[in-house]
């Protein structure tokens, strides 16, 4: 079956069509930048505006920065508190025809390395770290989805502040940080994580992975850590995912 999936992000948005068999990528994904503002509605207008132009009419999953439930954000950190009472769902009702599904951003890109990426071989724990703008933190339990966990938002153990702010991509260049500078402490947070968590298998997912053949030597973990094996499809992919899933409103 095919679905649209769509990544929301704070700088703007990636949306595509994936054969969700395969989870194969149908055409061009295409990326939006906001035009000017955050706001649910200059955001959800672009999008129809861009659903409108492809002539879209089927499922539709979208993955979004904050937690959900019942597939709409509770919490909308990068994206501004108003998100928490637009009904995201209702706004986009013509183009999904009552199939579709909202999720954490960073629990989209797990499920789609689950299905069609680095996967989780024998692994029941299984921690997928997101490292982009902040740090997206997804645990599968034998196999099943915890949602909205986002444990980068915990203290850090030994600096002020929460994890992100230390072991995100962008704590790497607001400080201009080197490879060997980062990983000194993308080290300490997933030390503190592996100790409280006690994953099996972990993913690595991110633009930072584009240096894993020199970072691979840097990290010291007692779980088999890998890189995720999908690019910047991976979170339209797992929105696309949970959209097919999803029960159809008739």
């Amino acid at each position: 079956m095919k679905a649209m999936g769509i990544d929301v992000g704070g700088s703007g948005f990636r949306i595509g069509v994936f054969d969700t068999t395969t989870g194969a990528l149908q055409g061009e994904l295409e990326r939006h930048q906001h035009a000017s503002s955050t706001a649910p509605d200059a955001v959800l207008s672009a999008l129809e505006i861009v659903l409108a132009d492809l002539g879209w009419e089927g499922p539709i999953g979208m993955g979004f920065p904050g937690a959900v439930e019942a597939h709409s954000p509770i919490t909308a950190p990068n994206l501004g508190q108003a998100w928490t009472s637009t009904d995201v769902k209702a706004r986009l009702a013509p183009f999904h025809k009552g199939r579709f599904a909202m999720l954490n951003d960073a629990d989209a890109v797990a499920e789609a390395e689950r299905r069609f990426g680095a996967g989780h071989a024998d692994a029941s724990c299984v921690l997928t770290l997101t490292v982009g703008t902040g740090l997206g933190t997804t645990l599968h339990q034998d196999g099943r989805l915890v949602p909205n966990l986002e444990y980068g938002r915990w203290p850090h153990p030994s600096r002020p502040g929460m994890l992100e702010e230390h072991l995100s991509g962008r704590a790497r260049t607001a400080e201009g940080l080197s490879l060997e500078q980062w990983a000194v402490r993308f080290q300490e947070g997933l030390s503190h994580l592996e100790s409280r968590l006690r994953p099996d298998r972990i993913v690595l997912y991110g633009g930072i992975m584009e240096h894993w053949d020199a970072l691979r030597s840097m990290l010291t973990t007692n779980a088999e850590t890998v890189p995720a094996a999908l690019t910047d499809t991976a979170g339209p992919l797992g929105a696309a995912l949970a959209a097919v899933s999803a029960p159809h409103a008739l």
